[in-house]
């Protein structure tokens, strides 16, 4: 037993000691600065730098949102003891915008997409030119 916490001890320092660290499969370095998703476009521009390329646009989405309680669509009764609210659609609008930054031939480019100003997605393009 002291042998295996010997053994997790030193690949934890090796681990640490090399650099090595654990981050989320859709965050990216920008130099020293880690970009998540949830991040505002403030907060991007203050850790990458103007992307090389923007494209913008505005989105329709139906939202389901929860209206008059289902018992006053039945003459006031309340079958059940609790309210059960009859769902809805409302349209809302989302501005989206694309951010691309090229990082050169020898890397991969990053596509950051933000709804509303807040960053929701990160892909990994093709190689930079």
């Amino acid at each position: 037993m002291k042998k295996l916490l010997a053994v997790s001890a030193l690949v934890m320092v090796m681990a640490v000691a090399s650099g090595f660290v654990v981050t989320s499969a859709d965050a990216f370095w920008c130099g020293t600065r880690l970009v998540n998703p949830g991040d505002t476009r403030s907060d991007v521009l203050r850790k990458c730098g103007p992307p090389d390329w923007v494209d913008s646009w505005e989105e329709e989405r139906l939202e389901r949102v929860f209206g008059l309680p289902y018992s006053r669509w039945h003459g006031g009764r309340n079958w059940g003891g609790s309210e059960t609210h009859f769902p809805r659609g409302a349209i809302i609008y989302i501005t989206v915008e694309e951010w691309t930054y090229n990082r050169g031939p020898t890397q991969f480019q990053r596509i950051l997409r933000f709804e509303n100003s807040r960053l929701v997605t990160i892909e990994t393009g093709d190689y930079g030119y």
